[in-house]
């Protein structure tokens, strides 16, 4: 990233490097709101003819803004790259719809209710970033985009026909952001089954939008490059469609910790570290590596059984050899599946969590007993536990303990992990240890919560 403070340390190395520096128009390419008027009038005399990067942060006042905006009009035929960053009023609109013909990168965050451009006829745009902002969607500078955000448009958003074209024309785009992008459902006749294919596209972020909007992107979606998805609320009812699975099974193999709701409703499946997506210019965003979403029950209600262990199981068949399993209080009064069907479908969960108002009785049996049926010990790369048991459930640890460790004895550490981890209310680990059921376990890490 272009600093001017870094040039001009760098000058004063040598007189070589001064003289270098001077000269070369490559080195003074960014005309920024945050410098003062004798630094921009530095910049373009030693740049006088190479591309302009300008850009307008939300830091500074609204009058600082329009007077760069005003001094870089003069130049706007070298603008290739334009960031503006606060309200919109009619002078920046002006300037926005006037000058913005030869730019590759736009990114335009507005700070107030949607606002409408019309941009110029002019070169593709490789890099876009509106918040707040829509533009003519159908604009032939929406070919061969590299990426794509789009924030907060809630009038005259996209409708998903303009939006497939534009990712449809679009084979290069390595960036794809959605959020809060209202749902303007309309296709063309029979465009609306084919696949978009997206063989770069390696960033995939979905955030607050419709359910049917949600589910057909990624329904729809071939990237086989994809090694990030950040998606909140997708509907169980795709899980099992081989489109979504071919899309979300590389990105699951990063993935380590699911937590699942009590009443199976939501389940959130998180690599560690967890993707970070910041509201930062893309030019200064890296390439996010890993998983965060949320699944849950249709808003129509209708949510089988069938359909959260369709989940669980493509967990299973794409994810890690083992992960960290949390469940969590639902919001929900109807369960769909109990906590013991679910780590009877996930045998290979190396952690138990199980967050306080959860029914401890009757994982902790599971762990006991298993489903009654499968010959062999139930989750046997458990390595941590964490729970929140009443004293009446105390009977039940101990049973689970002495059972535990007769296990490892007699199958052996690779078959049946012993525990390393065991986080118990402290009243609860006091009752162990009268018995003395924790160092008979040889319990390296025991604590209290």
């Amino acid at each position: 990233m272009w600093r001017f403070k870094q040039i001009a340390r760098f000058i004063s190395v040598c007189s070589l490097w001064k003289e270098l520096l001077e000269n070369a128009s490559v080195f003074w390419p960014k005309l920024h709101s945050g410098h003062p008027p004798e630094t921009l009038a530095l910049i373009l005399s030693r740049n006088v003819s190479a591309p302009l990067r300008i850009s307008c942060s939300g830091k500074e006042e609204a009058r600082t803004k329009l007077d760069l905006l005003e001094l870089a009009a003069k130049h706007s035929t070298r603008w290739s790259s334009f960031k503006f960053e606060g309200f919109i009023c009619d002078v920046v609109k002006e300037q926005i719809q006037a000058h913005t013909g030869n730019i590759a990168e736009l990114y335009v965050l507005n700070s107030e209710s949607t606002v409408a451009l019309a941009l110029p006829d002019g070169r593709p745009i490789h890099h876009l970033v509106l918040d707040g902002v829509r533009i003519p969607w159908d604009t032939s500078r929406l070919r061969g985009v590299r990426s794509l955000q789009l924030s907060r448009i809630v009038w005259n958003p996209p409708p998903m026909a303009q939006l497939r074209t534009i990712l449809a024309s679009s084979p290069g785009l390595w960036y794809l952001r959605l959020s809060k992008v209202a749902d303007i459902f309309e296709f063309p006749s029979g465009d609306s089954s084919s696949m978009l294919s997206l063989p770069e596209l390696s960033t995939l972020i979905l955030q607050d939008l419709s359910e049917r909007f949600m589910s057909h992107l990624l329904t729809h979606i071939q990237a086989p490059a994809c090694r990030c998805i950040v998606a909140a609320d997708i509907p169980f009812s795709i899980v099992a469609d081989p489109a979504f699975t071919d899309l979300i099974a590389p990105v699951l193999r990063t993935s380590s910790r699911m937590t699942v709701s009590s009443s199976g409703a939501s389940i959130f499946i998180h690599s560690d570290p967890s993707p970070r997506v910041t509201l930062g210019w893309n030019r200064s965003m890296t390439e996010p590596v890993g998983i965060r979403t949320r699944m849950r029950r249709n808003k129509s209600g209708v949510t089988s059984k069938e359909d959260v262990q369709s989940v669980l199981n493509t967990v299973m068949a794409h994810g890690p050899r083992s992960l960290a399993v949390t469940f969590i209080q639902s919001l929900s009064e109807v369960t769909i599946i109990t906590a013991a069907e679910v780590l009877q479908l996930l045998p290979a969960t190396k952690a138990i969590v199980v967050k306080p108002n959860v029914n401890c009785q009757d994982i902790i049996t599971y762990l006991i007993t298993g489903d009654g049926e499968a010959s062999g010990v139930p989750c046997p790369d458990l390595e941590i536990l964490h729970m929140t048991p009443k004293e009446d459930e105390v009977e039940l640890i101990k049973t689970f303990l002495r059972l535990h460790q007769k296990n490892v004895q007699e199958s052996g550490s690779a078959l049946v992990r012993p525990l390393k981890l065991l986080l118990l209310p402290q009243n609860i680990l006091d009752m162990l240890e009268v018995e003395g059921l924790l160092e008979a376990a040889n319990m390296p890490n025991k604590d209290y919560l």
